[in-house]
């Protein structure tokens, strides 16, 4: 819940790159993510 109340909007980002690691871990995260019946209608490009 402290990630919800404490939460802060972000309106300048860095140009630093993200490693390779980082990027795998959050689609492998968003695919294991469930979806209305299972019907996955994700697209990552």
């Amino acid at each position: 819940m402290n990630a919800i109340f404490e939460r802060v909007s972000v309106r300048q980002y860095t140009d630093k790159e993200i490693e390779d690691e980082k990027i795998e871990l959050l689609l492998k995260a968003a695919m294991a993510a469930p979806s209305a019946h299972n019907q996955q209608p994700w697209e990552f490009n």
